[in-house]
């Protein structure tokens, strides 16, 4: 739990950094749409309610369209 924890941090970071540094975007959108597959996973796994996956869903949703952009 706490290395997934460092990693999005991590993840977030590089994002913001790549105001500045455009080469970080992309991993790091990259990076943080594996964390948030895994994440919708196991929300799905273990039955939750959409409710509780949306934001998940939301970010991965979010993630991958900065990377492709």
């Amino acid at each position: 739990m706490q290395v997934i924890g460092f990693l999005k941090l991590l993840f977030a970071a590089c994002l913001i950094a790549g105001i500045w540094f455009p080469a970080l975007t992309r991993p790091a959108a990259i990076g943080i749409a594996i964390l948030m597959v895994g994440a919708v996973a196991m929300h799905l796994k273990i039955k939750d309610p959409l409710k509780k996956s949306l934001p998940a869903l939301t970010l991965l949703i979010l993630s991958v369209f900065v990377a492709a952009a």
